[in-house]
């Protein structure tokens, strides 16, 4: 950018909220921490960190920097030079990515994520679970199969007016319920072995991706001089 006339600063690499990792640990299966319920609710609290601010763009800072004239899927293509020099394809992030080996696929891990919790969610001991926790919540009042639709059993409030209290009765109920149970020590064990067979069966394709990402980062060491 700065080739072209432009200082640009990238935002800042987001502070995702710790409920909302890539695996979702916290909250894999529903809400789990009681003293987090009886003040939030369903809600993240003061774990809620929303996304990165965009630095606000001019059009020619955009063409140059994405070679397009909007920073979203399908733009139409930008001019092809600035200040008297052509720009890049795709811009000085099309010139970037080139430089680090281009756009990394590393999918591969959430795909697996996703599957190993769908796969999970038959297994036979984690069905009981799940019938004796909808069985314990019918006992309090409330109609719900899975853990993950119970948020929608009280109305929400939105963040800024905090929690109503059914919310928190609910989140709490939910919570006591899965300690009743056993739900969450059941469903992780089974999840944890689906998850080691997935891992093993896809060994090599998880090593070459986790190598590209090695790659990549060393690749862009070099082009910043670090």
């Amino acid at each position: 950018m700065a080739r072209f006339g432009f200082s640009f600063d990238p935002p800042a690499a987001a502070g995702a909220a710790p409920s909302y990792d890539d695996t979702n640990m916290s909250r894999r299966y529903g809400i789990t921490d009681h003293d987090l319920a009886a003040k939030f609710g369903y809600g993240l609290g003061d774990e809620a960190s929303g996304p990165p601010s965009t630095p606000r763009m001019s059009d020619a800072e955009i063409a140059v920097f994405s070679g397009h004239v909007a920073l979203k899927p399908g733009a139409a293509v930008a001019l092809t030079a600035a200040n008297g020099m052509p720009i890049p394809k795709d811009g000085c992030q099309g010139e970037s990515l080139s430089k680090v080996g281009g756009r990394l696929d590393t999918s591969l891990p959430s795909h697996l994520n996703v599957e190993s919790l769908n796969r999970s969610q038959a297994d036979r001991a984690v069905q009981e679970a799940l019938h004796q926790w909808s069985t314990c919540m019918a006992q309090k009042g409330f109609t719900v199969d899975l853990p993950f639709n119970a948020a929608n059993l009280a109305p929400r409030t939105g963040s800024a007016q905090g929690p109503s209290s059914a919310e928190i009765t609910v989140a709490l109920d939910d919570i006591d319920c899965k300690a009743k149970t056993n739900l969450v020590t059941t469903w992780f064990k089974a999840e944890s072995g689906i998850q080691q067979q997935l891992v093993e069966s896809n060994q090599l394709a998880l090593s070459e991706e986790r190598q590209k990402i090695t790659d990549a980062v060393k690749a862009a060491a070099a082009v910043v001089g670090r």
